[in-house]
């Protein structure tokens, strides 16, 4: 975060002490506590409903509360245009993705979230229209991935990496395909009525980094990408994360599942969409979507570790879908 940006500060009606750099914020010390300023790219007309969505669940989750400036706005501008919000800072151990217990409390309380989101009558919750569908995604990740294999097979000088990404990509390409077409098979039109007649919404950005533990009780952090769709989006993304750091472990992967539906049962259509969303081959579009977008005369190593780590842990990856959701395609 530029350093300017604390000249933001003076639009708001508080004393800072101090400020201290964080992660992509600044930390403002003041006499009613630390807030936290960051950079915001979102909508600002979103922040209003957001604002009201953290109002109507405050007596079931904590969240951490976005602050008016001076003239009543949840949002301020620099003089180079750039958009800042001011918050509440949360204090306490963040989740760890190494502690079973933490990992189990975490999805209870996702699934705490989603059904507190689905109970807060939003009045201007119309400018939220489902977007981004899963599909949809999938359709265009697929179509990247075949553009991408297509341009490596006609390389005429080929790196040790763009070899080894080949030999994988038969694989994880037919994978993708067969997904695709499976999930597409879903009537779109009436999964958006399902979404805006159950008043669904998800969090946006549900990773373990973003759960915080204090002494007395558990908060949620950092909703400003949150949007209207089924709750799955943040129960895969949390899923897939922490399974691909413990080798997609089945026990973890059961419980995971588990502390998710003792709180918050999944509909037939959603663990649908869960089992399709994990048995896509997301990682390996990323790998080969920022091989494609980055310089080719030098691969990261981090990369090259990626695809390895990606191949050697997909057995165990199949293991866990067949047994949480049976044969997907």
């Amino acid at each position: 975060m530029n350093d300017r940006a604390v000249g933001i500060l003076e639009q708001y009606d508080i004393e800072v002490v101090r400020t201290v750099k964080g992660r992509g914020t600044i930390i403002c010390e003041t006499p009613q506590g630390c807030k936290v300023l960051k950079e915001y790219k979102g909508r600002t007309d979103k922040l209003e409903i957001l604002n009201a969505l953290q109002l109507g669940m405050r007596e079931i989750v904590r969240t951490d509360m976005l602050l008016r400036n001076k003239d009543g706005e949840l949002f301020c501008k620099d003089t180079d245009g750039t958009i800042y919000i001011l918050k509440e800072q949360i204090t306490g151990r963040e989740c760890s993705y190494k502690n079973e217990e933490d990992i189990r409390q975490a999805f209870a309380l996702m699934a705490k979230l989603h059904l507190a989101m689905s109970m807060t009558n939003l009045p201007d919750a119309a400018q939220l229209p489902v977007r981004n569908l899963y599909t949809e995604e999938m359709q265009k990740h697929t179509k990247e991935c075949r553009h991408i294999q297509n341009y490596l097979r006609h390389l005429k000088s080929k790196s040790d990496f763009e070899r080894a990404l080949l030999r994988q990509y038969d694989y994880f390409l037919d994978k993708a395909q067969k997904v695709t077409d499976e999930a597409c098979r879903e009537n779109m039109e009436q999964y958006r009525q399902r979404i805006e007649q159950a008043g669904l919404y998800y969090h946006g950005d549900y990773q373990y980094h973003n759960v915080i533990f204090d002494k007395n009780d558990t908060y949620v952090i950092n909703l400003e990408r949150f949007g209207k769709d089924s709750g799955v989006r943040d129960l895969y993304l949390l899923f897939r994360k922490i399974s691909e750091k413990t080798d997609w472990s089945l026990h973890l992967g059961s419980r995971m599942l588990e502390a998710y539906e003792k709180v918050r049962p999944l509909e037939n259509w959603e663990r649908q969409q869960l089992a399709y969303r994990l048995a896509y081959p997301d990682k390996f579009w990323k790998i080969v979507n920022f091989y494609y977008n980055s310089r080719k005369s030098r691969i990261p190593d981090k990369t090259i570790e990626k695809l390895e780590t990606l191949a050697m842990q997909e057995q165990a990856r199949q293991k866990l879908i067949r047994t949480l959701f049976g044969d997907i395609c």
